[in-house]
């Protein structure tokens, strides 16, 4: 049945807007020289977009609220499961970024995502992931002379 607005996009406008309000009062700036609500003010108009295109597309769709795939069949439990895994592995990392430092921390995390539980191969998601500190360490660091978390390695 044409004609239902799905309402899971009001969450994402309302999101949107708060993100884009307190990024507004913090100072956008201009495109040649961005203030720190910048990338905020933009991240918030791309969520206030998504969500009215979900408010929408209910009044464009043929598909009715009964024909949709149930949140069980959509995203399965092993799924889930590893989605909160990399949550819960992304909010370490946050945690604990400064009290280990960039290069530590970001193996860590890389480690982990590059793991895979079904049939682990140890060696090479450690290579994966000292291959990508390496690389992003040297881009940022070296190249760009960002500074980077030390932690408790004597870098630098």
């Amino acid at each position: 049945m044409k004609g239902r607005i799905d309402t899971g996009g009001f969450g994402w406008v309302i999101l949107g807007s708060l993100i884009c309000f307190l990024a507004w009062r913090v100072r956008l700036g201009t495109f040649s020289e961005p203030g720190p609500g910048f990338i905020a003010f933009g991240a918030g108009s791309f969520l206030c977009v998504v969500g009215i295109i979900m408010l929408l597309s209910g009044l464009v769709s043929p598909a009715s609220t009964e024909e949709r795939v149930p949140w069980d069949r959509l995203f399965p439990r092993g799924v889930r499961l590893r989605l909160a895994y990399t949550v819960l592995l992304l909010f370490l990392y946050t945690m604990f970024l400064d009290k280990l430092g960039y290069v530590i921390g970001t193996f860590l995390l890389m480690w982990g995502l590059f793991l895979n539980w079904e049939r682990p191969r140890w060696v090479t998601s450690m290579v994966a992931s000292l291959v990508t500190v390496g690389v992003t360490y040297l881009v940022f660091e070296v190249w760009l002379h960002c500074q980077l978390p030390r932690g408790i390695l004597p870098l630098g």
